[in-house]
């Protein structure tokens, strides 16, 4: 082996790697930002989730337990409904994840040594945080029950145990069960409707590769239309795909399917409309397919699944990670595709979310045009 035709040949590989930006940006900054996903992905701890209280006892008892309840950081008090009603609007919303009901009679039944029952109403559309729900909520209300048993003890004079003066009831609204799968599968019809993106990402580089994208610059379409035109196809292609996503997940994972397969059809479009926009894009400034699917997999596949909500709780994302998610079409349409599949909500509860998509799309559809250039 000849030492100086290796180094050589190494050589001429790292004038490759370091001239070659894309190269370069997949080699060295592509791991540190999956490491920092990823890290922070499976390092994150469920706390501050938002609650929702209904106090109809307003006694110095029921102040008391509900303020036991807000002592730590894994729950945070974010709004005080006063009907059934308004809890349905917080949680169709995503405002609060659970509702504590304390009824009327309350404090008058602790204070008289009868049982006392609470409510307790949880969004069963993530099961993660919904546990996480039940189970401080259970833990505050089984601290304070000890309290109130101690102290019926000490008035009756004698020590021992006695029953719970508290009865906690539970009530999962839209996923009563609270099956992992009603809350997966469709947040996955965002992940898996970013694969045809991805092959979309390679409409330009492919014609750079096969030297066919001279005949179309010496063509006189027009930029807009060339693009539209590279866009179209990859959109039909992917909403043929649709349906039987739909299928699999009602039949095959016995998912219930409540809201409106008019609109769930119509925001799917959207989103492919948003996903190919950026993919169209990524292809502008990437000349090489395998670069551009790369690329693609990097932006829609390890963000789709540690940035859309998919595994962690969009709402407890740091500031950062958060403001980085919102940029991400995939984000949106997971919110979007739980709410229709598992609550049947209509356009007013998601319309923030749609007008996000489409946004996007909008914003790098302009872009795709303005910098893709007629020229070799």
């Amino acid at each position: 082996m000849n030492w100086r035709r290796v180094l050589s040949v190494m050589r001429k590989e790292w004038w490759h790697i370091t001239r070659d930006k894309t190269s370069f940006i997949l080699l060295v900054i592509s791991p540190v930002l999956v490491m920092i996903t990823m890290g922070y992905a499976f390092s994150i701890d469920i706390k501050d989730v938002g609650i929702g209280i209904m106090d109809q006892d307003l006694t110095p008892l029921s102040r008391q337990y509900l303020s036991q309840i807000d002592s730590t950081d894994a729950l945070r008090i974010e709004a005080y409904p006063t009907s059934l009603k308004d809890v349905d609007r917080l949680m169709m919303r995503g405002d609060v994840r659970a509702v504590v009901i304390v009824p009327k009679g309350f404090g008058r039944d602790l204070q008289a040594g009868k049982t006392a029952a609470v409510q307790v109403i949880v969004d069963g559309t993530d099961p993660n945080t919904a546990g996480h729900a039940i189970q401080h909520i259970g833990a505050h209300t089984e601290y304070f029950a000890a309290e109130q048993q101690n102290e019926q003890l000490l008035r009756a004079g004698y020590s021992g145990s006695a029953a719970s003066p508290i009865d906690l009831r539970l009530r999962p609204w839209y996923n009563p069960s609270l099956r992992y799968t009603v809350s997966m599968i469709p947040a996955l019809v965002g992940i898996v409707l970013s694969v045809p993106a991805m092959a979309a990402s390679l409409a330009l580089s492919r014609e750079r590769e096969w030297g066919t994208l001279e005949g179309l610059i010496a063509t006189p379409i027009g930029k807009n239309e060339l693009i539209l035109g590279k866009l179209v196809p990859y959109i039909i292609a992917g909403m043929l795909s649709i349906p039987l996503i739909m299928i699999t997940a009602v039949y095959g994972y016995n998912v219930p399917f409540k809201g409106s397969i008019g609109l769930y059809l119509l925001l799917s479009l959207l989103y492919l409309f948003s996903t190919m926009s950026i993919a169209i894009f990524i292809s502008v400034f990437i000349k090489s397919q395998q670069a551009a699917i790369m690329a693609s997999m990097m932006i829609f596949l390890f963000s789709g699944f540690f940035l859309s909500g998919l595994l962690i709780p969009f709402s407890l994302m740091g500031p950062l990670i958060k403001m980085e998610a919102m940029l991400m079409p995939t984000t949106h349409f997971v919110i979007i595709s739980r709410n229709i599949f598992t609550k049947g909500a209509g356009m007013m509860e998601i319309r923030f979310f749609v007008l996000a998509l489409a946004i996007i799309g909008l914003i790098f559809f302009a872009l795709t045009v303005l910098m893709f250039k007629k020229k070799l």
